[in-house]
């Protein structure tokens, strides 16, 4: 990882918001949000950063709940050989009465080669401790990602950041076989950048994770409401024999369908289609393109289908293997029409 600046000591303050993949180490840093791997993600690089200006950084972990008082002045004050330090302090949330003491008057002196990263996952728990942070350090907002189009750039990053390119069908294939979360998310992105060479492509996707839960159902949805019945059934019929469970199908032509009935009879350009699912434009053209195959009184009938065999996948009949492929079948037939 490149060398990021040193921290500058001053006591200006920063604008809030800080990009968590280019947010360099300061002296004071409020790590603000429930989405974990964000968070280790900026630690982790503030950490790399400072060790590569010094390299016996000294690294030390408290928990704001469990604090105990002066802590933070010892733990901070200068070390034999002047080492630079890290106190990292996690459950802001819920901190006591003497962390929020000590760190309030921690932050109006700071101490000089010391970055103190503190985590709030969420919460009023010590709002003014959090505003005075904010106005005299930098906020990093670690909020999930959750929408499609939120996790398409996540993945373009993970590939820039790492000088590798990742074609358009490869994002999508990706998301559907590891979008869970963010950590299997970036975990498939490094084991692809790093066993692969040239432009990731959906075929390159599909080798390392065509067998994953995720991205056979999603493989099966799609054949199914564009018409391709043979298809469908014959990934359906494979993708139960292999261990994916008839929820988990459903469970992918439920959001499919429901992704052609918000926009079917709607009056929006395609243009418009990505904003109002909440999708990368990429995804919402095949979306787009796959609408033509419905109207408002047939995917209203598809979406019944696959209520009923999902209640009959999950207890409601003895062969749920034959309640969703029952369903595919009529989807894909109906598309086809």
């Amino acid at each position: 990882m490149a060398t990021m600046p040193a921290p500058s000591r001053s006591r200006r303050s920063t604008s809030s918001g800080a990009d968590w993949r280019t947010v360099s180490p300061a002296p004071m840093m409020l790590l603000k949000g429930p989405e974990d791997f964000i968070a280790a993600r900026v630690v982790d690089r503030a950490r790399t950063a400072l060790r590569e200006k010094d390299p016996g950084l000294e690294v030390h972990r408290l928990d704001a709940a469990d604090y105990e008082g002066g802590q933070l002045s010892v733990l901070a004050s200068p070390s034999l050989f002047g080492e630079a330090k890290i106190l990292q302090v996690e459950g802001l949330q819920d901190m006591n009465e003497a962390f929020l003491t000590d760190c309030l008057d921690y932050v109006g002196s700071p101490a000089e080669d010391v970055t103190l990263i503190l985590r709030h996952t969420g919460g009023n728990r010590g709002k003014k401790l959090l505003d005075a942070v904010t106005a005299a350090g930098v906020l990093v907002d670690c909020q999930p990602i959750k929408s499609d189009a939120e996790k398409s750039d996540f993945v373009q990053g993970e590939f820039r950041s790492r000088r590798r390119s990742i074609d358009a069908e490869a994002v999508r294939s990706l998301l559907d076989a590891a979008g869970g979360s963010l950590t299997d998310l970036a975990a498939a992105c490094q084991q692809l950048a790093e066993d692969t060479e040239g432009t990731v492509t959906s075929q390159v996707v599909d080798r390392y994770y065509g067998g994953r839960v995720e991205a056979t159902a999603f493989r099966v949805a799609d054949a199914a409401i564009e018409g391709r019945a043979g298809q469908a059934t014959a990934l359906l019929r494979h993708a139960l024999a292999t261990g994916v469970s008839a929820p988990a199908i459903t469970g992918a032509l439920a959001m499919k369908t429901r992704q052609i009935a918000r926009i079917v009879d709607a009056r929006v350009g395609q243009g418009q289609i990505a904003g109002v699912l909440g999708m990368a434009p990429w995804q919402a053209k095949r979306v787009a393109e796959t609408v033509r195959f419905w109207n408002p009184a047939t995917i209203a009938a598809a979406i019944e289908w696959v209520a009923q065999a999902d209640a009959e996948a999950k207890g409601l009949s003895k062969d749920a293997d034959y309640a969703v492929e029952r369903a595919v079948t009529r989807i894909a037939l109906t598309a086809r029409r």
